[in-house]
């Protein structure tokens, strides 16, 4: 880990919208970017780790890693929500792996046994070890909050409170009630390009007339799409309807890797795009589809539902793509942005000042 982390990539970024660049290439490929972004902006920020309704019994455990460290969320048996790390305190074995229910996390290498509350319950042949010492063996637990129908985590410890962060952003979602939508399934995939090309990619619509020329930009032109709010905690992109008795869509990034989307109106669907084993050049990526207590029970909705979404994302995969592709060239030089990407320069400057120390 670096004590200084290298902060030439976001040194140029802006401070007014109007003369924002892109980022430079090393952003993208650079190793030790990445690494000083674990330390400075993903272990220092808040990052959502499960939905609350995977967690909804005593038992249920989501894994994932945060800024690349295995931890597992879980709702302990007497129904508090925590995220513990899920890294063996014997040899480093991640104790558990995927979600499901369990009584007690057991490493599969040594069997050594932890309760859901991180404290060690057994290990074999420890007995004549003259440093064993049980209490020293607990799990570390992480800070965790839940927001907005998810639990959070903020692995340094040092974050601001997540909810009186989002206070604007709460009352934007509110007619939406993403605390009552419910998991109706899940696309993973691999891909094969910078965890910042999907957020950015994620946040302007501006390339609604590009790759979606023939589906989102027929519904939700992109030229007249715009940041309807934001501050160094978060962005949302509004999308109007090219239809005026339609609805449109809101998108939003809780920095520094929280990407939500949901449409409106009598019984919106939303999806969270959660990123995981974030290397230089690729990353897993799972869209959780959500969708209002009215529409869970359709036949055929979550099946109609995932074919879309997935249509959609298809279609951006070839530009994200080939955005690593043309930022891994020597050739490539940042150029400026539209002010239709405001919510891009709001990224950057979220990253630059967390890069910086500020």
């Amino acid at each position: 880990m670096t004590s200084r982390p290298p902060i030439e990539a976001y040194r140029a970024v802006s401070e007014t919208p109007a003369r924002a660049m892109g980022l430079p290439g090393v952003a993208y490929t650079d190793p030790s970017v990445l690494e000083a972004e674990r330390e400075r902006v993903l272990r220092a920020g808040w990052l959502p780790v499960a939905r609350l309704d995977q967690l909804a019994n005593p038992g249920d455990y989501a894994c994932t890693d945060v800024a690349g460290a295995p931890v597992v969320a879980l709702r302990d048996g007497a129904g508090t929500l925590r995220v513990l790390s899920a890294v063996c305190r014997h040899r480093g074995m991640p104790v558990v792996s995927g979600e499901g229910r369990t009584d007690v996390l057991t490493c599969p290498y040594h069997l050594w046994r932890y309760g859901l509350d991180g404290a060690l319950l057994s290990a074999p042949a420890m007995r004549d070890s003259e440093v064993f010492n049980p209490k020293d063996c607990h799990l570390p637990e992480l800070r965790s909050e839940a927001w907005g129908g998810w639990l959070w985590v903020n692995a340094d410890g040092g974050a601001d409170p997540l909810a009186e962060s989002l206070l604007t952003l709460s009352d934007r979602l509110a007619p939406l009630a993403p605390e009552t939508m419910t998991t109706v399934g899940v696309i993973e995939m691999e891909s094969p390009w910078n965890w910042k090309v999907m957020v950015e990619n994620f946040l302007e619509s501006y390339h609604h007339i590009g790759p979606h020329a023939r589906s989102l930009q027929l519904t939700h032109p992109g030229l007249g799409t715009f940041e309807g709010d934001g501050n160094d905690a978060f962005t949302v992109l509004e999308n109007p309807p090219a239809n005026p008795e339609g609805h449109g869509f809101v998108v939003a990034c809780v920095f520094p890797i929280g990407l939500m989307f949901f449409t409106e109106g009598e019984a919106p669907v939303g999806a969270w795009y959660q990123m995981d084993r974030l290397q230089p050049d690729r990353f897993r990526l799972r869209i959780h589809l959500l969708a209002s207590p009215a529409l869970t029970g359709l036949p055929g909705f979550a099946e109609g539902y995932r074919e879309q979404v997935a249509a959609v994302h298809t279609e951006d995969i070839a530009v994200c793509e080939g955005v690593q592709s043309g930022v891994s060239s020597p050739d490539y030089r940042p150029g400026p942005l539209s002010p239709l990407e405001r919510p891009l320069w709001r990224f950057h400057r979220h990253l630059a000042r967390r890069m910086s120390g500020e």
